[in-house]
């Protein structure tokens, strides 16, 4: 064998060892990307690579999103929808989905989830004051024409979609990145979560935060061992509140019976979902807004794996979640 020849197999081996480390080593990375939308942060972590195309391509679907869903935007679908004149819209396809999966949750749970309480919301100081004329002291219904993609409502009530839009935001992004063969994956926006497949050779771990602390302490891990998809969603008020001018609470979950800021023993409620990240985000509201008592029967009657957090202390789980959770 020649010099010549013998150093072109050195070279070639070692191609191929640094191919091999470059491959396990890639198989073993996990890569993630990130950013700020809807008042909150936003990220995406894979175990395939997220290149820039698909990046600006999730960045799109997040954007497109807000300017269907938010109310802080004067030009978007929604905020044009409240401020007209009109009861009937041609609207589009996300805010069709979005408007169908809170009208079912609506019916489901006895009206204890409605997204048309907006001015109350407003009046609370929870979502934006556009004018001094607000008031609401009733629940206005709205109907969907899912053929023609066309809106009725039967009032100017304001239509308020912020406990749904992130779980569905969350939702689209994980449908762009199964379709574009990235199965393995934690998508979370604001603690609407959605973890997918194995996160390199285990499954993927998620805190639930303990309400009674301020700080990042998780009170329970959620792990996907006997679900491929799970959709994690909660909703509580140990974040999200206001001190009233008599020194009370004044929580930004609204009891659509009372239309007034809830009051009960629910610290938080987490919904895990088998299937959409829109219905737990809608859930764990529902539930909230509900109470204990009621939320939980309702949690075994519609099979939906909920965990109720308590003022005193106490942690109790809907049937559901036992077929979800180790």
């Amino acid at each position: 064998m020649t010099r010549n020849l013998f150093s072109k197999l050195i070279a070639l081996t070692a191609g191929i060892i640094l191919l091999i480390v470059a491959y396990n080593h890639n198989q073993k990375s996990l890569y993630e990307i990130s950013g700020t939308a809807y008042g909150t942060r936003w990220s995406i972590t894979s175990t395939e690579y997220i290149s820039d195309l698909h990046k600006n391509n999730i960045i799109s679907i997040i954007n497109r999103i807000d300017y269907v869903a938010s109310n802080y935007k004067k030009d978007s679908e929604i905020a044009l929808i409240n401020f007209s004149q009109k009861n009937n819209f041609k609207i589009s396809n996300d805010l069709l989905n979005i408007l169908t999966i809170a009208k079912d949750v609506e019916g489901s749970s006895n009206g204890f989830y409605n997204i048309m309480m907006a001015k109350v919301s407003s009046q609370l100081g929870f979502s934006p004051r556009f004018n001094n004329t607000l008031n609401q002291t009733n629940i206005s219904s709205y109907n969907i024409d899912t053929q023609n993609l066309i809106l009725s409502r039967d009032s100017s009530n304001w239509f308020d979609l912020s406990s749904i839009a992130k779980g569905y935001a969350v939702q689209c992004i994980h449908n762009y990145l199964k379709e574009n063969n990235m199965n393995n994956h934690l998508i979370d926006i604001g603690g609407e979560i959605i973890i997918n497949g194995k996160n390199i050779d285990d499954n993927w771990k998620v805190g639930i935060q303990d309400p009674s602390y301020m700080n990042n302490k998780a009170l329970k891990i959620i792990t996907n061992d006997n679900s491929s998809f799970l959709a994690i969603a909660t909703s509580g008020e140990y974040r999200n509140f206001k001190i009233g001018d008599n020194g009370n609470k004044v929580s930004h979950t609204i009891n659509p019976k009372t239309l007034r800021s809830i009051n009960n023993k629910i610290l938080s409620v987490t919904v895990l979902h088998e299937s959409s990240a829109t219905y737990a985000d809608a859930y764990a509201t529902a539930f909230n807004a509900m109470g204990y008592k009621q939320a939980f029967v309702k949690s075994n009657e519609l099979n939906v794996a909920s965990m109720f957090v308590l003022n005193n202390d106490e942690i109790v789980y809907s049937n559901k979640w036992y077929d979800l959770v180790r």
